[in-house]
């Protein structure tokens, strides 16, 4: 008898281990399947995330200031002679942004001398630099320096708009 107790008691045993065993076993199965699953939505939206997380933080680091449109001075049309072509002309109208009300005053004092830089801009410019669109912002960036140039304060002029264009 006293070995059935033995054998009982081992038989527990081993009972015991194998359920201390297959906790383990399925704590470890839990952990594997959590593990994949964070690598599964690491791959399918980890760009997403870290591009959040690093958005925000350029933000935080960054202080967005943003630019208030200011007071637009309309000129009449520049009707001009394309260099090296006689025959042809162009008519071009020009938006000038200002910083302020008080700058555009000022340039509305200077509109002969405005119109002047302007048309001798313009009027260097030949037919291919005039009809390729992509040389326009590289046309508004030369006014944009000309007219500085004739201000106070170079900040007075924020931007140059080109609201008509038209080759005859």
């Amino acid at each position: 008898m006293p070995e059935d107790n033995v054998e009982k008691e081992n038989a527990k045993e081993v009972k015991e281990k194998k359920k201390k065993g297959g906790f383990k076993f399925i704590l470890i199965i839990v952990f594997v399947v959590f593990c994949l699953g964070l690598g599964g939505a690491y791959f399918f939206y980890g760009n997403v995330i870290l591009a959040k997380i690093f958005k925000k933080t350029a933000q935080e680091g960054e202080k967005k200031v943003e630019r208030k449109i200011g007071p637009i001075m309309s000129l009449e049309p520049f009707l001009f002679n394309i260099a090296g072509n006689s025959s042809r002309f162009a008519k071009i109208s020009l938006g000038i942004e200002m910083k302020d009300i008080k700058s555009m005053e000022e340039a509305k004092n200077m509109t002969l001398l405005i119109r002047d830089r302007i048309l001798s801009v313009l009027g260097s410019k030949n037919i291919e630099v005039l009809m390729d669109v992509n040389s326009r912002d590289a046309i508004k960036q030369e006014l944009l320096t000309s007219l500085k140039g004739i201000f106070k304060k170079p900040d007075e002029i924020n931007a140059i708009y080109i609201t008509d264009f038209i080759i005859q």
